[in-house]
C-alpha cells in the first residue's frame, strides 16, 4: 500500500509541475504575440504616414511645375512673391458647392527672383555685354501646412528663366494671350 501512495504522490507533483510549465509557456507565448502585434501595428502606421508624405511631395512637385509654367507665360514682377493655390473665384475662407475649401488649400508657395548677368569667359565678341539677355533666377518653395502635421517644405526648386519670348505672335493671338 505504501507503494501506491508513493506513486500517486509522485504523479501529483509531476502533474503540478507540468501544469505550471504549461501556464508559463502560455504567458510567454502571449507576450511574444503581443510584441509581434505591436510591431506590426507600428509598421502599418509608419507606412501610412510615409504614403501620405509621398503624396504631399508629388502634389507639391506638380503645383511647383504649374507656378513655373505660369511664370513662363507671365514673367514675375519684383524680387519676392508668395501665394496660395485657390481657384480665382474662391476666397480664402469660402467654400465651393461641395463644401470643400479648395483641394490645395494647405499648399503655399514663395518665390525669390533675381536677375543674373550671363558670364561668357571663353567667348570673344564685338559690342557691349548689354546686348546679351540676362537670366532670371527663380527660387520656388512649396510649403505644406495643414495645421495637424508639422509644417514642412516638400519641394524647393531652383531654376532659370530666359527673357526670350516663349510664344509667337500667332500662337498668342490664337490662344488669346495678348
Amino acid at each position: 500500500m505504501m507503494t501506491l501512495f508513493h506513486i500517486h504522490r509522485t504523479g501529483s507533483v509531476s502533474f503540478r509541475r507540468r501544469s505550471a510549465f504549461v501556464l508559463l509557456e502560455a504567458i510567454i507565448s502571449i507576450m511574444i504575440l503581443g510584441v509581434a502585434i505591436a510591431a506590426l501595428l507600428r509598421s502599418f502606421t509608419v507606412s501610412l504616414a510615409t504614403v501620405r508624405r509621398s503624396q504631399i511631395v508629388t502634389t507639391s512637385c506638380l503645383l511647383g511645375q504649374q507656378v513655373l509654367e505660369e511664370f513662363e507665360v507671365v514673367p514675375p514682377q519684383g524680387d519676392h512673391d508668395e501665394g496660395k493655390f485657390l481657384s480665382p473665384e474662391q476666397g480664402e475662407y469660402e467654400t465651393d458647392e461641395t463644401g470643400d475649401r479648395g483641394k490645395y488649400r494647405n499648399y503655399y508657395w514663395e518665390v525669390d527672383i533675381e536677375e543674373e548677368e550671363v558670364d561668357y569667359p571663353d567667348v570673344s565678341f564685338e559690342g557691349e555685354i548689354d546686348e546679351f539677355e540676362t537670366l532670371t533666377r527663380i527660387k520656388l518653395t512649396i510649403i505644406y501646412d495643414d495645421k495637424k502635421m508639422k509644417r514642412f517644405t516638400p519641394v524647393h526648386i531652383e531654376t532659370y528663366l530666359t527673357n526670350t519670348e516663349k510664344f509667337t505672335y500667332t500662337s498668342k493671338r490664337e490662344n488669346k494671350l495678348y
